[in-house]
């Protein structure tokens, strides 16, 4: 399965945050920079009917959002917590299957840095795997009972598998960066969910018809994780340094 983006997970259920072009719609999610005046969006704007824009982008804190005014970042998946003055993206070039099981390599197609607001970017380059890898890929759901955060990341404790081809213990940690917290209007969490990049060897479907079981592929692309809790979960409880949260108007 191909990776759900964030942005479309969130349409249809989010309140929409108006922007100061007026000619947006733009949903917005932010996440703090620990020790930098720096913050991450994940926007998602409609600006008419035939006009759509969704993406990443870095601004000062004391700067407004604005569509007209943003560059996005190249990239939506965090290699490692973004930190003052360096950021490790991961971009996975998914727009149509490879065509053949050779285009898709474990190693790297591409690695350069750019210099965006002040900030070094490494970008480090893909191809999407071959086929389809539904039992390490795609979307997959757990419920936990408690949940710890640190400087670093987020521990879920007494997890219970749900859905999806990856079974975790019933303590699992994750780092800082690619997680959101997806709440109601009241600040309730509905879930948290969590972008893992995957890169290994294992079994895909051949887009064939009939679809065919390969095993040992190169598998590439992403796995999205739904944790839900199990009681009332309050957003207030977690901060935004390196969680993206919802901003409201």
């Amino acid at each position: 399965m191909k990776r759900i983006k964030k942005s479309f997970l969130f349409l249809g259920s989010l309140i929409m945050y108006y922007g100061c072009n007026p000619s947006w719609d733009v949903t917005l999610y932010s996440q703090k920079i620990r020790g930098s005046n720096k913050i991450i969006y994940q926007y998602d704007a409609w600006g008419g009917r035939d006009s759509h824009q969704s993406g990443f982008a870095i601004l000062d804190s004391a700067e407004e959002f604005n569509m007209s005014k943003i560059t996005s970042l190249p990239g939506s998946y965090f290699a490692e917590t973004p930190r003052k003055g360096y950021i490790k993206l991961i971009l996975v070039n998914n727009g149509e299957n490879p065509t053949t099981a050779k285009d898709t390599i474990l190693n790297p197609v591409k690695h350069y840095f750019k210099n965006i607001q002040g900030i070094k970017f490494e970008i480090t380059e893909y191809n999407d795997t071959y086929g389809s890898s539904p039992m390490n890929t795609g979307l997959m759901e757990y419920e936990f009972g408690a949940i710890k955060e640190t400087n670093d990341g987020l521990t879920f404790e007494n997890v219970v598998h749900k859905s999806g081809g990856i079974e975790w213990p019933s303590k699992v940690s994750f780092p800082k960066g690619n997680i959101t917290v997806f709440e109601d209007t009241t600040g309730r969490v509905h879930h948290i969910i969590i972008e893992k990049f995957i890169r290994m060897k294992g079994e895909i479907y051949k887009p064939t018809k009939p679809l065919e079981i390969v095993p040992d592929q190169a598998i590439i692309g992403f796995a999205t994780f739904y944790f839900i809790p199990k009681k009332l979960l309050k957003s207030s409880t977690l901060t935004n340094e390196g969680i993206f949260k919802q901003l409201r108007k």
